[in-house]
């Protein structure tokens, strides 16, 4: 699995998945209008600076691992701890808009999936 960081700071780093050499996040955020760009990237300084938000309409839990990112514009974005293999860090795995239920259970399984991979640990860090 190949990694790449994103963005650090004095609270957590932030990583994101590549699959065939294409950051998915980081294509997901150029695809963004510049409002909710700006949103997105907000919540990441705010994630590396300060730690996970507490509030539920920013950050939560989706499944036993899986966190999901949000902004108020429906921007989805799911993610894991980098656990034991990355200290105070999140795992960001795609992006999304806020889905119907049945698309979002399918998203969650796409997340767990990369989780199971990163945790063999084979992991690529790209510069």
């Amino acid at each position: 699995m190949k990694i790449v960081r994103i963005a650090a700071g004095p609270a957590f780093a932030l990583y994101a998945i590549v699959i065939r050499d294409s950051c998915m996040i980081q294509n997901f955020i150029d695809d963004l209008i510049p409002k909710e760009q700006k949103r997105t990237i907000q919540l990441f300084y705010r994630i590396v600076n300060h730690g996970l938000p507490t509030n539920t309409q920013k950050f939560r839990k989706v499944d036993r691992y899986i966190y999901e990112l949000k902004t108020p514009g429906g921007v989805r974005i799911l993610c894991f701890q980098g656990g034991s293999l990355l200290n105070d860090s999140l795992i960001l795995t795609h992006g999304f808009f806020k889905p119907k239920s049945r698309v979002f259970n399918r998203e969650i399984l796409k997340a767990m999936n990369w989780r199971k991979e990163f945790l063999k640990g084979n992991i690529e860090f790209i510069e």
